[in-house]
Parts: structure tokens; C-alpha cells; sequence
């Protein structure tokens, strides 16, 4: 809602809000920074502070701070009434809002003034009066200040093994297999003499995963650590884990994950 007196308000008056406190706009104090409400009543219901040139005058009707959950609190303010007729009804009458700093807590501070603002007046006739049953809120939209944080909690990933083992569609597989000499989607050399990087790849593997590659006489040849999207997977240079280019030859491998073990094998032919 924004500020403004309330559909069911008879009156046709606008007042325009300023803030007047000559102090950080992040200071809080009883009464700021809230919502505003200003009721308005048939008969006098408050005083308004003295101040020079400005004498108390009787009001009808009350200012209180509204905070986020609907508690109040009835502020003091100053009055400019030029017609002596307790509300705020002409050009160059104004409320003025105080609140109470700890320090000085008799001392008002004035935060708020409401002009009685009569820009466009002629278009909605003469000012209709504030009467018993209207009210008016001055809304705040509050800006990020220093000291000002923004909180929020983030749940961790993780990986159901009962749903990974459902959406899984394949067991893992190597490509290509055999390997015969070459496989296509090895990197070229270009202006280089020699025979390049040989590969093979696993593929289809589970999102982390550990594959062992053994010859079929169950010696260890290389281990590869694979960790990234589900069904990825990784090359493999047809490099032992002592730097040797692996004999040609039958190769048993072992999948281990969170979701289980595989094993499959493959051939590499010269």
C-alpha cells in the first residue's frame, strides 16, 4: 500500500512527507524507523507540543508509529494550524513528527513533517477537511544501509543412491573397443612428426567414481579418478601408472562408486 490516506477517507487533502532528522537515516530509535498513522477524529484528542512559533495546540487526532508486526506506539508532534480549527486543512500547515533518542530522552527530535500539499488542488476541487474516521499512513520503503545484512541458507548436494541406480541407463562402457591402432577422436598433430597421444574412454560413469584398470593377471596398470556430471567420463592415455605404454592385450576394469561396483572389460590390438 502506499502512503496516503485510506479508500474509505472522505477527504480529498494530500500530504507530502519529508524527513527532517539532521542524523544518519540508519539510526534507530523508538518509533523509526515504522509506518506512520495518522487518525483523525471529530472532537480534540491530543496537544501538540510548544515550540518558538509554534504555540500548542489542541488536534484532533493522533500519531502513532506502526512497526512490521502490528505493534504501536503514540508519538508527540508539533502543529502549524493557522485556522485554529485542530486538523490540517491549508496551505502552510504542517504536523510535525518527534521521536526520542536514548541520550536525550526529553528532548524531541523532530523526523517527520507532513505538509498539507495542495499541488493539483483545482483538479480535485476544494480541500474536503480530515474528519472523524479518516486516516492517514505514511509508508516506509527502507534502503540498505552500512551494518545492514542479508542472511540465507543453502542445503548441500547430494546424491540419493536409490534414485541414481534408477536413473542410471547404462553400465559403464569403453570406447572404442577394441582399440585397433588409432581411435578417431584422438588430438592431431599438425607440422609435428611422430605418433601422437593414444586414448581410450570410459564413458557412462557415475558422477564420482574411482576405475582401476587391471591386466587379466590381476596386476594393477593405472587408476583413474573421475568426478563431474553423471553418464560423463574420462580419457585414459593407455599409460601404465609407471608412464609405460600398456601392452597390447585383453584389460579387465573396475567401476567403484557410492552407487555400487561394475566391471567390464576391453581389448587393445596393434
Amino acid at each position: 500500500m502506499a502512503s496516503g490516506f485510506t479508500p474509505e477517507s472522505q477527504t480529498n487533502l494530500h500530504l507530502k512527507a519529508t524527513y527532517q532528522y539532521q542524523q544518519p537515516i540508519n539510526r534507530r530509535r523508538p518509533g523509526f524507523p515504522h509506518d506512520i498513522r495518522v487518525s483523525f477524529y471529530d472532537t480534540f484528542r491530543d496537544t501538540s507540543l510548544l515550540a518558538i512559533g509554534l504555540p500548542a495546540r489542541p488536534a484532533k487526532f493522533l500519531v502513532h508509529a506502526v512497526d512490521e508486526q502490528g505493534g504501536e506506539m503514540r508519538l508527540k508532534f508539533r502543529f502549524r494550524d493557522l485556522d485554529r480549527d485542530g486538523t490540517p486543512n491549508q496551505s502552510g500547515e504542517f504536523i510535525d513528527i518527534a521521536t526520542f533518542v536514548p541520550e536525550k530522552p526529553a528532548t524531541p527530535q523532530i523526523t517527520w513533517r507532513l505538509d498539507v500539499d495542495t499541488t493539483g488542488q483545482a483538479a480535485r476541487g476544494p480541500i474536503i477537511p480530515a474528519k472523524g474516521g479518516d486516516t492517514y499512513w505514511m509508508r516506509l520503503i527502507y534502503p540498505l544501509e552500512a551494518g545492514d545484512a542479508f542472511l540465507f541458507s543453502t542445503a548441500g548436494q547430494k546424491t540419493d543412491p536409490v534414485s541414481a541406480r534408477a536413473q542410471s541407463k547404462q553400465d559403464p562402457y569403453v570406447v572404442p573397443n577394441p582399440y585397433v591402432g588409432s581411435a578417431s577422436f584422438e588430438p592431431e598433430r599438425f607440422a609435428v612428426s611422430g605418433r601422437g597421444e593414444r586414448r581410450i574412454e570410459f564413458r557412462a560413469l557415475p558422477k564420482s567414481c574411482t576405475i582401476r584398470i587391471f591386466s587379466v593377471r590381476g596386476e594393477l596398470v593405472q587408476t583413474l579418478e573421475h568426478d563431474g556430471s553423471d553418464e560423463g567420463y574420462i580419457a585414459w592415455d593407455l599409460r601404465t601408472k609407471d608412464n609405460l605404454d600398456v601392452a597390447p592385450g585383453l584389460y579387465i576394469f573396475h567401476v567403484d562408486s557410492e552407487l555400487g561396483s561394475k566391471i567390464g572389460k576391453f581389448a587393445i590390438i596393434k
